[in-house]
């Protein structure tokens, strides 16, 4: 049931263009609110779900959607105060920690770090500016999200699951 909301929940970010950050963001909370809640029926995982893209959204997005579009993609399984309703829930449950580094914050900072570490001629600017190939990034973000899909997941860190990535991507 994880892998079907995950893979709704990638699509709505696609038709939203919200950023693949505010996915894993999302991700983060369901995840860490599912560890948390024990016996959460099938029924309320559209509205954590879409609760969760809610809140990442805001964290993440410069214009976030409006509550009404999220509620909307639910195709009337969630109304406005449905979300709003569960939105606190989730955030006392996560007692208010919405900013973790996410695997997209951790494969960002290994490919700046792996590219500096090959360049001879690294400047002072080379943290400022990113200095990968931004195809290298999308190779390697698709397999990240393809994994995401895996409850498996979870039973990583972050920070791991983007250094195997960048592994895999670099070993062809």
């Amino acid at each position: 049931m994880r892998a079907i909301l995950l893979d709704w929940l990638n699509e709505v970010c696609e038709v939203y263009k919200l950023h693949r950050e505010t996915y894993y963001l999302a991700v983060d909370y369901i995840d860490r609110y599912l560890s948390v809640k024990e016996g959460l029926k099938k029924t309320h995982l559209q509205l954590l779900g879409i609760t969760s893209l809610f809140i990442a959204a805001k964290v993440e997005e410069i214009y976030p959607p409006k509550i009404g579009e999220f509620a909307y993609v639910t195709d009337g399984a969630c109304t406005d105060e449905d979300i709003l309703r569960e939105e606190l829930i989730v955030l006392s449950t996560l007692e208010w920690k919405i900013n973790p580094v996410t695997v997209m914050g951790w494969l960002g900072l290994y490919m700046q770090i792996n590219t500096t570490s090959r360049q001879s001629d690294v400047t002072d600017d080379a943290f400022v500016y990113p200095q990968f190939s931004g195809m290298e990034f999308a190779h390697t973000a698709q397999l990240i999200d393809l994994c995401s899909l895996d409850v498996g997941m979870a039973n990583f860190k972050y920070s791991v699951i983007a250094a195997a990535a960048i592994s895999h991507t670099f070993d062809r």
